[in-house]
């Protein structure tokens, strides 16, 4: 792997200094930048140079090693788990008998006896939920 690197660094900078006859000063420039990017691409980011000069790089790890590395074992699952109460709801008719009721407009209104629907908690269960930032 270092071989290989050594020898893309020596094609990328030999590249990169061979100038065409009629290039201009932008292309040259574009060349060279050309050939630091595809350093750093190649490398996975390994090697930044223009990143290391601003202190901008932001180094990641292969996606081959982040796909491991949110693997978790069963302990994990343990020390981030807390049991939630999941309560069971059910409908249920009430009947309301006459009453009155008072309204802004009218006074004192009779309110004849009527079935309103309620919801009423029918016992529940414990859950297991996982609640881990990995």
């Amino acid at each position: 792997m270092k071989k290989l690197l050594i020898i893309l660094f020596i094609a990328a900078f030999g590249f990169t200094s061979a100038a065409p006859a009629s290039a201009s000063d932008w292309d040259k420039a574009g060349m060279a930048l050309t050939g630091i990017e595809g350093l750093r691409i190649i490398s996975g980011g390994r090697i930044d140079l223009i990143g290391s000069m601003f202190g901008i790089n932001n180094r990641r790890m292969p996606r081959r090693y982040v796909k491991h590395a949110r693997k978790h074992n069963d302990r994990d699952r343990y020390i981030c788990s807390e049991r939630v109460w999941v309560p069971h709801y059910s409908w249920e008719k009430k009947y309301v008998p006459r009453h009155e009721e008072y309204h802004p407009r009218y006074g004192k209104v009779t309110v004849e006896g009527h079935y309103v629907k309620v919801k009423v908690e029918r016992g529940g269960h414990w859950e297991t939920g996982y609640y881990c930032d990995y």
